[in-house]
């Protein structure tokens, strides 16, 4: 009798141990994970996007390079923007570099690009002009 039971635990233990599909054992504790969820697509395409600007040429002060500077620019952003900045021409130029290499800003000819910075550095210059010689209280 000891070697009838004996026979049957070892069957028992290598069918289990073989049985690697798990169809000899109970299924109650096999994890099954959630299947993946599928995101619906927007019923708006434009969902998501940031809101077209409604600026104009005019939004822009009068000078050499205004056209090309607002169509240039206002493609990506609009005009709050860059009136929110006060560059030097040399910060313009920086600025202009990490947008075109950052944000994929499609290349600009240099001609056009000088007139660009000269627009912006003449129109959108710095506020202050140092610590003080703004402020009429350190006077």
């Amino acid at each position: 009798m000891t070697h009838v039971v004996v026979i049957t635990l070892t069957t028992t233990f290598l069918l289990l141990a073989l049985d690697r599909a798990g169809g000899l054992r109970d299924n109650q504790n096999v994890y099954v994970p959630p299947a993946p969820k599928v995101a619906a697509p927007p019923a708006d395409p434009d969902k998501g996007k940031p809101p077209p600007h409604n600026d104009t040429v005019d939004d822009f002060p009068d000078g050499k390079g205004r056209e090309i500077a607002f169509y240039t620019c206002t493609a990506c952003h609009g005009v709050a923007l860059i009136k929110a900045q006060g560059l030097t021409r040399d910060l313009w130029d920086s600025t202009f570099d990490l947008m075109l290499e950052k944000h994929r800003m499609p290349p600009v000819k240099a001609e056009d690009r000088a007139e660009i910075l000269d627009y912006l550095a003449e129109q959108f210059p710095p506020r202050r002009k140092g610590r003080g010689s703004d402020n009429p209280f350190l006077k």
